[in-house]
């Protein structure tokens, strides 16, 4: 399967070579960051040997809720931005598992105003890529994170809740400050020094069983991974699950702890500014939790079928 950068290409409306995908340098998106995205993954499913993407629509209500925040008029439908989707995996012809962006993008505009700098009427555009992106490693050894000294973005200045490109420059600041320390990657906090979540992830800690996860007016995305993964743990696992404000110390003292999303997957976390979390090993919650989330997106657990959009 082609690598990010090594596929084609969907932009806007037509199927390209990834060095014929282009945007302006006079695009807001390249100028200013004017973009929103949403981070999608397709599963491959033995079973029934087809590939499936994995709950489609709720990326799109989120995608169009970060438009309507951002004040960018969507350039294509729902049923327009879906067959854009399958017709690109079609063309690349995907079939083990991937991961791929579905960027908005603003284009030309001559100057800042309240419509996503430049004049009423700037124009937005989109584009689909992706490709091969395998966590093995990660999801079986777990991942060494430190605590950031970067704050996570606040709802009062740029809001976490939306998807936009230019958030992850906070994300970027506390991601290459945790590998240049020698992390695999950060956790930053919010402005009241609570948890928030991790670059490109959110964070939760198992204590004596029990889920604990930072509510989404924690400075965080409203991840839809997050959002199963809660699901999936009270109903199959049974345990008690509980949305609060977490403390930094309490992921130095938990039995367990993962990093979620569409990217990461379910990730263990086996330790923390290098304090162990638990046995400093992925424990026997997050290995269930794996299963339970990887029978799903594969299309074998008949709960989750309106989860799955099969390709082929």
């Amino acid at each position: 399967m082609p690598k990010y950068g090594h596929s084609k290409v969907w932009l806007d409306g037509e199927i390209v070579a990834p060095e014929e995908a282009k945007i302006s340098v006079f695009s807001q998106a390249v100028l200013r960051g004017g973009s929103v995205y949403e981070g999608l993954r397709g599963y491959w499913g033995e079973e029934r040997e087809n590939l499936f993407v994995w709950m489609l629509d709720p990326h799109f209500d989120r995608l169009y809720e970060s438009m309507k925040i951002m004040r960018i008029d969507p350039p294509y439908s729902r049923e327009e931005m879906r067959e854009a989707i399958l017709e690109w995996i079609r063309a690349n012809d995907f079939r083990e598992d991937m991961h791929f962006r579905l960027n908005i993008y603003l284009g030309d505009a001559g100057r800042f105003d309240m419509k996503g700098y430049g004049s009423a009427e700037v124009e937005a555009g989109m584009f689909i890529s992706g490709g091969s992106r395998k966590n093995a490693e990660r999801l079986k050894n777990g991942v060494h994170l430190g605590v950031s000294s970067w704050r996570r973005i606040s709802d009062d200045s740029i809001p976490p809740r939306v998807k936009a490109s230019a958030n992850y420059q906070n994300s970027r600041f506390a991601g290459v400050e945790a590998r240049v320390n020698g992390y695999d990657d950060a956790i930053l906090l919010n402005q009241s020094g609570k948890v928030a979540e991790a670059p490109g992830a959110c964070i939760m800690a198992i204590r004596d069983g029990e889920l604990i996860v930072p509510p989404v007016t924690e400075s965080i995305l409203e991840s839809i991974t997050r959002s199963c993964l809660l699901e999936m743990y009270g109903k199959y696992i049974g345990n008690p699950v509980v949305e609060r404000p977490l403390d930094r110390t309490e992921l130095y003292v938990a039995d367990e702890a993962i990093m979620c999303g569409s990217g990461e997957e379910v990730t263990p976390i086996v330790s923390v500014d290098r304090i162990a979390v638990g046995d400093g090993k992925p424990g026997p919650l997050t290995r269930r939790l794996q299963d339970i989330f990887f029978s799903a997106v594969r299309g074998s657990d008949e709960a989750y079928e309106k989860g799955l959009t099969p390709v082929y």
